[in-house]
């Protein structure tokens, strides 16, 4: 059911949305207040847009060709913001992971932690977050099943080089994953 894609694509990106306030707010204010170098370059990643695009299909989709037209719209969003994505992620690793380790104790690192994971189960329920990632694997099954009801009626093919979101690494979804972990 295209909706429920919809409302799970939603509510992922509703997590990744989350996941970057908390990260801003604790860790990159906190490497701001250790390292001068340390700027604004944690901002946003186009998710509201895409969550506006999501609540637009959810408030305005009437018929099948309305939900046509936005699909492709949709595929095509996507994988932008995850060509943007990949390098966000690699930025991560490459640049503030190794900076954490170098400002903080091991022990401060385990505080931080602490205060993320905290700061993630007040804004939800732990029940909540393990519903956020369950809903991902429903959305990717989802997808592989959008994805060949779009195909089936557009005469167009899917071109072989395009990365989906699907297409993310696996070390990549955990890592991003692994901050909603409640654990």
């Amino acid at each position: 059911d295209f909706r429920a894609l919809l409302q799970s694509l939603y509510a992922t990106f509703k997590e990744f949305k989350m996941h970057e306030q908390i990260e801003n707010e604790y860790i990159i204010g906190l490497l701001q207040q250790r390292s001068q170098t340390i700027y604004n370059v944690h901002s946003d990643n186009k998710l509201s847009e895409m969550l506006s695009l999501f609540e637009k299909g959810l408030k305005n989709i009437k018929n099948e060709y309305e939900q046509l037209n936005y699909a492709k719209q949709l595929k095509e969003r996507l994988e932008a913001f995850t060509r943007d994505f990949l390098p966000h992620m690699k930025e991560e690793e490459e640049v503030f992971q190794p900076m954490l380790m170098e400002y903080f104790t091991y022990e401060e690192l385990k505080d931080i932690k602490k205060k993320v994971i905290a700061q993630h189960c007040s804004q939800k329920d732990t029940a909540e977050l393990l519903r956020g990632l369950s809903l991902w694997n429903h959305a990717e099954e989802r997808q592989k099943f959008f994805k060949y009801s779009v195909d089936e009626k557009s005469d167009k093919e899917v071109s072989e080089h395009s990365t989906g979101i699907t297409h993310l690494p696996p070390e990549v979804m955990l890592s991003i994953f692994s901050y909603l972990n409640p654990q």
